[in-house]
């Protein structure tokens, strides 16, 4: 960056001292003699830094500063003044007028060393201010994207049904076949989260966009080195750490590339922001952060700590969400899992298991028929998941769940949708063997 440098004072051979003292720094020199014309150079070009002279005719140095500070207020200022006017300047210097003074005669050195110093703040400065600003340009975008959440995903909702499960599938395949865990934690924390966008009394789609977002959030662990997940992260580096805490960002990047799920995306590049704006990648907070990121945050952070290698008692995790509330986490969201835990149970995989029993029939697999909606997934003794919870069975799809019962016995009873009750599906739904 090219700094420019406007010198004033009503003295041309003073000027040209200062300008012979410069000249070697590869600065961009401007000279003014006297505040009137200063400030039409101010008002005219970025400046930098402005050292002016205390007196001069017309309007003293203390005048002309004050005024550069209205027209220019970033711009660094800088007074020459002889020690009779030391007075006059440190009032200057109170007010935030004045940056810094410079008695006459000066030293060349010291004079350059200041300024140049003065410099590095003034970029610096000047850096930051550009940075916030981009931030803020990227934080718009996101809340726009939230606020508009309703009618994005009423668009998107008919491409994500039609081509959805068939990447999901996929994906979870991978994730079970490059490890166990990550697949498994993935599948426990997108159920609880579609129970609780459900509790919270969103709508259907915003449940299957925020459960696709939990099952779709550690895709980027993919390619990172299995002996590194498995690894206790007190004995990593921080070159190892900063690699798993770059997987938001990743995870968002591999998303992108699929238009259905860029909402997701950035759901997931959310999941390790905090409440309080101190989390990472963007350091957004509280409504800025999609209602499903904190979902999602609190989700992920009690399967860890409840199925993780520490495997902690329910009571101290229920007290850690609460120290946690309102600093790493929504407290509404908080205050809504706690009382979602009362109502969870979990068996091979996590099953909703609400208090409205009404909504729910028991039925074994000969019962099923065709049009009944799954009110929990359809799992064999092994633990293999064979049907997903909010599936519409088709006789296609029971024939296929009788024949592999053949093979591996599946669970003797499972839950459907009432008659009574309406329900309109996961978009996760699917069968074996398809």
């Amino acid at each position: 960056m090219e700094n420019t440098v406007l010198l004033v004072d009503d003295e041309r051979n003073i000027l040209n001292s200062l300008t012979r003292v410069f000249r070697k720094d590869g600065y961009n020199i401007l000279t003014a003699e006297g505040g009137a014309e200063g400030l039409e150079l101010i008002r005219a070009n970025k400046v930098s830094i402005v050292i002016s002279d205390h007196r001069m005719p017309v309007m003293e140095g203390v005048e002309f500063l004050s005024r550069v500070k209205e027209a220019s207020p970033e711009t660094i200022r800088f007074m020459l003044t002889g020690y009779a006017d030391i007075k006059a300047v440190m009032s200057a210097i109170n007010k935030g007028e004045v940056y810094r003074y410079i008695t006459k005669p000066w030293n060349d050195d010291e004079l350059r060393s200041a300024v140049k110093e003065a410099l590095e703040h003034y970029n610096l400065t000047a850096e930051n201010r550009r940075l916030t600003e981009l931030i803020k340009g990227q934080n718009a975008q996101l809340v726009d994207l939230n606020k508009n959440l309703e009618s994005k995903v009423e668009q998107k909702t008919r491409k994500i049904k039609e081509n959805f499960f068939a990447f999901v599938k996929i994906f979870s395949n991978l994730m079970e076949l490059f490890d166990q865990n990550v697949g498994g934690h993935s599948k426990r924390i997108g159920a609880m989260s579609r129970a609780m966008v459900l509790r919270m009394q969103f709508d259907e789609a915003d449940a299957d966009l925020i459960e696709t977002a939990a099952l779709l959030h550690n895709i980027g662990l993919i390619g990172i080195p299995r002996d590194l997940l498995e690894r206790d992260e007190d004995f990593l580096s921080e070159d190892e750490k900063a690699l798993l805490r770059h997987n938001p960002v990743l995870s968002q990047d591999l998303l992108s590339h699929i238009d259905t799920l860029k909402q997701a995306g950035i759901i997931i590049r959310g999941q390790m922001e905090r409440f309080d704006g101190r989390g990472y990648p963007d350091g957004l907070k509280k409504e800025e952060l999609h209602i499903g990121s904190r979902i999602l945050a609190v989700c992920k952070s009690y399967d860890t700590l409840k199925n993780g290698r520490r495997k902690l008692p329910l009571g101290e995790i229920v007290q850690w969400l609460k120290d946690e509330s309102g600093t790493r986490f929504d407290p509404e969201v908080v205050d809504e899992f706690i009382e979602l835990l009362a109502e969870w149970r979990e068996d091979e995989i996590c099953v909703f298991a609400p208090d409205n029993r009404a909504a729910y029939e028991r039925i074994s697999l000969k019962d099923m028929r065709n049009g009944m909606v799954l009110a929990s997934p359809i799992v064999t003794n092994k633990g293999r998941l064979l049907v997903t919870k909010g599936t519409v069975l088709t006789e296609v799809l029971i024939d296929k769940v009788l024949k592999f019962h053949q093979l591996d016995p599946v669970i003797e009873h499972i839950y459907v949708m009432a008659k009574n009750h309406g329900h309109g599906g996961s978009v996760i739904g699917s069968a074996v063997g398809q």
